[in-house]
């Protein structure tokens, strides 16, 4: 957990200001994965005593379904991917991150179970890319990225402003370094002088993929941030980067980590 937005033993990854902040991030959230919203609305509904899960409340006691999502960024949100041991572990830490305390391991056991047996329903694979047009619709195959975008649908500058104004309040150490190593590395050779920074998308791509440790760099091995910021990387442009330049990032990204820790 970072030092820079932690404050207690279990803290939450989406610290909103206002309720016009939570308003908006959670709307593109919600869009992005109705089914798989709509299913955790059903399920805590069904087995919390605490008004925690529904969508109309900006009160933000039902954060946990915000929290859900971005722990699930890795898979967006594709529950076949998701072990059932895995399931368990997400669903209680997304609980105990916007409650503020452990949730009852029975809440979180019954919770699994539903949400499994919702899931055998559900055809994860196609709503991966259900919502992958930035004007609201489908892309052609041919024209996707490597990988589904987490924030395929913040397309609007009220949505980017919110989106902005939340993470680098809460993870401004991290947003800084990562983008400037990533546009010092190039990774995919577009960075020219006086224009404006390239890669912010990516690094919002890569803030939720590593929502398990806060976004913490000092707490994520060289090789798990290469990785990061291939999926990120091609999630946000559906090409490969340059050879060598992403590792040049990862080397760049380790230096600041370092020399900020000492």
């Amino acid at each position: 957990m970072t030092a820079e937005q932690s404050d207690s033993p279990v803290a939450a990854f989406w610290r909103f200001e206002t309720d016009d902040e939570r308003r908006l991030v959670r709307d593109v959230l919600y869009r992005r994965f109705p089914r798989l919203t709509s299913l955790l609305v059903d399920t805590f509904t069904t087995v919390s005593t605490y008004d925690i899960a529904h969508p109309g409340n900006l009160n933000g006691d039902n954060d946990v379904i915000a929290e859900i999502l971005v722990l699930l960024a890795d898979v967006n949100g594709n529950l076949d991917r998701v072990p059932t041991g895995r399931l368990n572990d997400v669903l209680g830490e997304g609980m105990a991150r916007s409650l503020g305390h452990s949730p009852d391991p029975r809440v979180v056991q019954e919770a699994t179970r539903l949400v499994g047996t919702g899931s055998a329903t559900i055809n994860w694979e196609a709503l991966a890319w259900a919502a992958t047009d930035f004007g609201g619709g489908t892309r052609p195959e041919d024209l996707r990225p490597l990988s589904p975008p987490f924030w395929a649908l913040l397309n609007t500058l009220e949505q980017h402003a919110a989106l902005n104004a939340v993470v680098n309040r809460a993870f401004p150490r991290t947003t800084s370094i990562l983008l400037e190593c990533l546009e010092q590395a190039d990774p995919l050779d577009i960075v020219y002088p006086d224009q404006t920074p390239e890669y912010p998308d990516v690094v919002r791509e890569a803030l939720v993929l590593l929502s398990d440790v806060y976004a913490d760099l000092s707490r994520v091995t060289p090789e798990r941030l290469e990785h990061v910021l291939d999926e990120a990387l091609a999630r946000c442009f559906g090409e490969p980067p340059e050879e060598h330049r992403v590792p040049h990032a990862v080397n760049l990204i380790t230096e600041h980590v370092t020399l900020r820790s000492r």
